[in-house]
């Protein structure tokens, strides 16, 4: 059952580049790509690297930390036996961009007070 969420506006993601979203907890990265926008879980798989922040040609990104290139359409390294990346299917619909949750909704939300510690953590890590 697809369970389509409003992540950003296209304006909110320049071409070739990528952002991350939260959804439910989870961190997404969003690409605008040559060939459209794309979706994927926003850990790279070698280190966790933020793929959002990644170099993107075509429909590949590569991780910031170590280079591993992901092809966007499938989740797969391109230059590793590393495990894929989560994709998840986008569409576009009146300048919104929408992406199929479903997956990230098996798990339940963390509680209020994780999130916000969460937030917490980042904003330290942030000033650091």
């Amino acid at each position: 059952m697809s369970r389509w969420v409003e992540v950003c506006s296209v304006e909110d993601v320049p071409r070739l580049e990528g952002r991350r979203v939260v959804v439910n907890g989870f961190y997404v990265a969003v690409f605008n790509t040559e060939a459209g926008f794309f979706a994927v879980c926003d850990v790279c798989p070698h280190m966790g690297g933020p793929l959002s922040d990644g170099d993107v040609a075509a429909t590949t990104v590569s991780c910031p930390l170590h280079a591993r290139k992901i092809e966007l359409r499938t989740g797969q390294v391109k230059n590793d036996d590393l495990s894929r990346v989560l994709t998840f299917p986008v569409k576009v619909e009146s300048g919104r961009v929408l992406l199929d949750a479903a997956a990230l909704y098996t798990q339940p939300a963390p509680p209020e007070e994780e999130r916000v510690a969460e937030e917490v953590g980042e904003e330290e890590e942030n000033v650091a």
